[in-house]
């Protein structure tokens, strides 16, 4: 078994390094933007509800239920509902594309040590087209199983009270199987084709077959990969947690204070919602509030993503090296022999550091 997921652990921490540091103002504001914006795979897969059926819909018309939900678009012509309704799929539409076209600019950007936005983001758009046409299809699959469940409680259209217990069994089972199928193509898209994607700059089907093969040759480290990766998440979201709450209870402390001398300043409590003076200080504290939050707490989330992020492509690079998209490190020495300097520090006229010469032949 390969131990190349542990290993990433140590390199993801030096990408990281190298990646967010000298620190830059300007850099970090745009890899913020970055992760902000950029999609994935929870941010692409929906599940469709499910239907409620007609002996529910009978139920709640017997418990006198049925007449508490109104139709919205009452009253209101079909074209304008239709328009609304296709305008509001195309603009969600761009936004999952863009918002997908800017993961890919991240791990460019992981990958080049630039960050850049206006020319990788339109350079990346057709890649994060076919990514989302991808996951949609596999978010349309996923949500298979749930129409067949809806369908299956409508037992005057499939009869299911005539089923054995086994054939439902077996139903779920497969339902169930599909499900984790899917949800598992899914991670390994956004955790692994992605960075093929970048680094081959292949669409998501091309990126899939060069990735497939690692896959079905190192089985075992993504199994252990999926393993530290779970405890990796964890402590990243344990740590992100108690720095929201320290900050946060500590914005909330220093608010309430201030507001509590706006308010012994304006003649009381009363004042701060009762007159203009006391509500524009009561959103200046909550302004000054919400800024002092995001600004502590967005570079943490920059910390943790990236990480998260270069852990998984240094597995990918440690399991299949022609699929890495880190650069190596840079050894010291190395670094200094690419230089010119040697180890033994002896000059080129033969003297050595010392004051002394070498012997000639």
């Amino acid at each position: 078994m390969t131990w190349h997921a542990v290993d990433a652990v140590d390199d993801a921490v030096g990408a990281t390094r190298r990646f967010l540091f000298p620190f830059s103002v300007v850099r970090w504001t745009k890899l913020v933007l970055l992760v902000l914006l950029m999609g994935g795979a929870g941010a692409n897969v929906s599940v469709p509800p499910l239907p409620v059926g007609e002996r529910a819909a009978e139920r709640l018309d017997a418990d006198g239920l049925a007449g508490v939900a109104t139709d919205p678009f009452a009253g209101v012509s079909p074209s304008i509902v239709a328009g609304i309704v296709a305008a509001t799929v195309a603009l969600a539409i761009v936004f999952s594309v863009a918002s997908l076209s800017l993961r890919l600019v991240f791990y460019d950007a992981l990958r080049t040590n630039e960050v850049r936005l206006r020319g990788p983001f339109v350079r990346r758009l057709r890649q994060a087209a076919g990514l989302f046409a991808f996951s949609l299809g596999l978010g349309l699959l996923l949500g298979g199983p749930f129409a067949l469940a809806a369908a299956a409680s409508e037992r005057s259209l499939v009869g299911v009270e005539t089923l054995p217990p086994a054939a439902i069994a077996a139903l779920a089972l497969c339902g169930a199987v599909l499900v984790v199928a899917v949800l598992a193509a899914l991670r390994a898209t956004y955790e692994f084709v992605v960075p093929v994607m970048v680094r081959r700059d292949d669409g998501v089907i091309a990126a899939w077959r060069r990735f497939w093969p690692t896959l079905r040759a190192s089985w075992t480290g993504f199994l252990v990969y999926l393993v530290v990766h779970f405890f990796l998440a964890l402590g990243v979201a344990i740590a992100e947690t108690v720095v929201l709450l320290v900050v946060g209870g500590t914005v909330l402390v220093l608010a309430a204070v201030a507001l509590v001398v706006a308010a012994g300043l304006l003649g009381g409590l009363a004042a701060l919602t009762g007159t203009a003076a006391g509500i524009a200080a009561t959103v200046a504290v909550a302004l000054v509030a919400v800024t002092t939050l995001l600004v502590v707490l967005l570079p943490v989330r920059l910390l943790t993503r990236t990480y998260l992020v270069a852990y998984e492509v240094a597995t990918l690079g440690g399991i299949d090296p022609d699929l890495a998209l880190l650069a190596p490190a840079i050894d010291p020495t190395t670094e200094a022999v690419a230089d010119g300097s040697t180890t033994d520090e002896s000059t080129t006229d033969g003297s050595t550091t010392d004051g002394s010469t070498t012997d000639g032949p």
